[in-house]
């Protein structure tokens, strides 16, 4: 979406509570505003998780697998080998 449609969707609104528009034209002008308005809001806060998920994503691919060895003690001879 258009970084400019929320702007003058607010720009709408407050021109309609300054020169209102007579019967459904003043609905259906502030209808519009008020879903651009709504519509950019949603798609700020997806565009926000997505980029939230794809860092969290790549933080998780990046991170160094830890290797589970274990230590084995022999019995008796105070020495350790990888198991």
């Amino acid at each position: 979406m258009a970084k400019w449609i929320p702007g003058a969707a607010v720009f709408g609104l407050l021109c309609l509570m300054i020169i209102p528009a007579p019967g459904i034209w003043g609905v259906l002008i502030g209808a519009t505003c008020v879903l651009a308005i709504i519509g950019s809001l949603f798609m700020l806060v997806l565009d926000r998780v997505a980029t939230a998920l794809l860092a969290w994503r790549a933080r998780r691919a990046t991170r160094p697998t830890q290797s589970r060895r274990t230590q084995v003690v022999h019995a008796g001879s105070g020495m350790t080998r990888k198991a």
